[in-house]
């Protein structure tokens, strides 16, 4: 049987890298007992699948993960036992049974909230330079990679940038592409706004709120729709 589980990333955690993420998980499923498949050959690996990496720093209440068992062992067992060991930080929100034709790697989406401190900003200038940003169809910058620097157009990987206000801060909930097909994080994006106001903009906290499947006919396409088991509210969520 194949899980996809949906977990969050908290404060207590939001600094540890990826794959760091990806041991704790492998440790925890050891802990928990569960009859993880592995794969075959010289080096065998545990059968679990990670959605593309959280920058460091960021917190989420969306991340997912694939795993294969050998045995049937209900959905709920699996997610109360795993989180029975998880450290704090980590803990499975929903978990289903999948199957081979969503593989998490088609992901080509994400979005986030960015909080904005409103001491240094002016509310339309900051709505007018979003709108400008989202007018233009190019935006060139230098990002580095394994094989060096290039430059890249990330305009098309800025799907939509909402603006929500209150008393004491700005929000910006932001859909940007993530993926083989290129991604851009909201920390880019709060740059590119800098340059059009010509002065900082101070982040208070960026959350990774969803991530999703954008088709070429703009059709959103959820990882884990319909989950058989929903974990209860954690009153102590580090989110």
């Amino acid at each position: 049987m194949k899980l996809r589980m949906k977990f969050e990333k908290g404060r207590p955690v939001m600094f540890i890298s990826h794959l760091d993420m990806m041991r704790t998980f492998g440790r925890a499923l050891r802990r928990a007992d569960l009859p993880v498949a592995f794969t075959q050959g010289f080096n065998p690996r545990p059968k679990i699948t990670f959605t593309p990496a959280l920058s460091v720093g960021i917190v989420s209440s969306s991340e997912y993960m694939d795993v294969e068992l050998y045995e049937e062992v209900s959905v709920k067992e699996v997610t109360v036992r795993l989180n029975r060991v998880l450290p704090d930080g980590l803990r499975i929100i929903k978990a289903g049974i999948v199957d081979g034709n969503t593989p998490l790697s088609m992901l080509n989406g994400a979005m986030y909230m960015v909080e904005l401190d409103l001491d240094t900003l002016n509310l339309q200038e900051l709505k007018n330079s979003i709108k400008m940003l989202s007018c233009r169809e190019e935006i060139i910058v230098e990002k580095t990679t394994k094989s060096g620097t290039k430059l890249v157009n990330i305009a098309p990987l800025i799907y939509k940038i909402d603006f929500l206000d209150n008393d004491s801060s700005v929000r910006l909930v932001m859909s940007l592409s993530i993926g083989q097909q290129g991604s851009v994080s909201p920390r880019l994006v709060i740059l590119e706004l800098e340059k059009i106001l010509a002065k900082k903009i101070k982040v208070l906290s960026i959350q990774r709120e969803e991530l999703f499947f954008k088709s070429d006919d703009n059709k959103i396409i959820l990882p884990l729709n319909l989950a058989e088991y929903t974990s209860p509210p954690d009153p102590k969520s580090p989110l």
